[in-house]
């Protein structure tokens, strides 16, 4: 399984750096070392593969990296600490709750204090269940997506090859190991031998980046938009650095000014936990187009249809599907979920966009997502885009929500500096040459996001019902 590359590794370059966290700094011979105690250790307490899915919640950062190759040292199942229905959860406690199992201080120093047990990894078969990841869109309710190790691996050596490729060192991903673009870009580091930098804030790295010296760090749009304005003063654009994007529409304000204030090479990847990364763009194309995520990766093709399922005209909108190589089954224990996106040898991600001549993918938003408000039909991207150009503005989310008369009224919550303007940027927006319908404005100290960067705008649109108290 995946800790096979920290195994490797350990034999070949034992004193290279493998992972870097807050907590510690671990070479691979170290980091192999802990993974073998911790696979010892969980297998005295009675966990193996026959347990069923694992979760981990340890609020340790290098802790639970190394948990996470224990398992699959032993050949178990693991998923995100989120994950609303694992057979076992792991928890930092010293008693535990239904379905847990409890790691006591004691245990989690004696275990990390012993001598490493070299153990045998549990080989199982390629297309086996190994890995849980959560994808829930921009609703809550978490779907449950299995991950074989032949999907896995093929995710990992995609991810080497593209978005990854040439840029040997420190890899950066500010979204962890929870979501799609963590996991790949971390195995991807461990199997090439580059150090894997994880569970920095946006903070953090900020502060950081001339001691950790990435050479690729992977972000959201709000992740980046942090980032930026957590710079120190003076900091310059960083020498052979890369930004990968993903979770999000990147806006062409926004990857300008990243080139001009961090650096200069920007990439765009596209994708989901169910296909893994299916498409990848320079983000310079965002000057002449708006929404671009790219042309296919390898082993991956996408369509454009219309509402019959019909291949779109090129440049005509409708939504997107992907056929990948790599792409999940369908749902754990959801049926209704599985037949609603998984269909016909295709997934549907939800997300509407268009297809140039020459095969360049545009994302113009979710289907789920589109808007008419005062007789004007739109996507919330476009008014967030109008609010971010504005000076003080931090982060925006557009939402519909219904007023006294049950009727749905377009809302723009905003997270801003103290002094911005408000009044000016309800001019700024008004004046926009995008048709967009009267806005009310909600001060919020910080948007809602999913683990992988999206908008929670149906949490937006409840808490505002509950707080007005609106119609349904």
């Amino acid at each position: 399984m995946f800790d096979a590359y920290v195994a490797f590794q350990a034999k070949l370059r034992p004193t290279a750096f493998a992972l870097i966290t807050p907590q510690r700094w671990a070479t691979y011979g170290e980091l192999d070392a802990d993974v073998n105690r911790f696979a010892a250790g969980l297998r005295d307490l009675g966990v193996t593969r026959e347990r069923g899915v694992v979760s981990i919640r340890i609020a340790n950062d290098y802790l639970t990296h190394v948990v996470l190759l224990a398992l699959a040292r032993l050949g178990v199942v693991s998923s995100p600490h989120d994950d609303p229905s694992p057979d076992l959860r792991l928890v930092l406690a010293e008693a535990a709750g239904p379905g847990e199992l409890a790691l006591t201080a004691d245990w989690l120093k004696a275990t990390g204090r012993a001598e490493p047990r070299p153990v045998t990894p549990v080989r199982i078969g390629p297309d086996e269940l190994i890995r849980v990841m959560l994808s829930s869109g921009t609703t809550r309710t978490a779907r449950r997506v299995p991950r074989t190790w032949r999907m896995l691996e093929s995710n990992t050596r995609t991810c080497a090859a593209t978005y990854c490729a040439g840029k040997p060192g420190r890899w950066v991903c500010l979204t962890g190991m929870s979501t799609g673009l963590g996991q790949s870009m971390t195995l991807a580091a461990w199997s090439l031998g580059e150090a894997s930098v994880a569970d920095y804030t946006p903070g953090q790295l900020a502060e950081s980046l001339e001691a950790l010296r990435p050479s690729i760090v992977g972000v959201t749009p709000s992740f980046l938009r942090q980032l930026l304005a957590e710079l120190p003063a003076g900091l310059g654009v960083q020498a052979g650095l890369r930004i990968v994007s993903t979770g999000g529409l990147l806006a062409p304000s926004l990857a300008r000014e990243a080139r001009l204030r961090l650096a200069s090479e920007i990439l765009i990847t596209y994708g989901a936990a169910e296909t893994g990364g299916s498409t990848m763009a320079d983000g310079a194309w965002l000057e002449d187009h708006p929404g671009a995520v790219g042309h296919p990766v390898p082993n991956v093709r996408v369509e454009v249809v219309d509402a019959d399922g019909r291949p779109a005209a090129p440049g005509e909108q409708g939504e997107i599907r992907i056929f990948s190589d790599r792409q999940s089954d369908g749902y754990l224990g959801d049926p209704e979920a599985t037949a609603q996106v998984f269909r016909d040898g295709a997934f549907y991600p939800g997300d509407l966009g268009r297809l140039l001549p020459d095969g360049l993918l545009l994302i113009d938003g979710r289907v789920d997502d589109r808007m008419v408000v005062d007789s004007i039909k739109f996507l919330p991207d476009a008014l967030e885009e109008v609010a971010l150009a504005y000076p003080g503005v931090r982060d925006a989310a557009a939402y519909a929500a219904p007023d006294a008369r049950g009727i749905d009224v377009c809302w723009l919550a905003v997270a801003a500096d103290a002094d911005l303007d408000r009044e000016g940027l309800a001019r700024h927006i008004a004046r926009s040459s995008v048709p967009l319908p009267t806005v009310r404005f909600a001060w919020i100290e910080a948007i809602p996001r999913n683990a992988g960067g999206k908008i929670e705008r149906r949490r937006l649109r409840e808490e505002t019902i509950a707080v007005l108290g609106g119609g349904r």
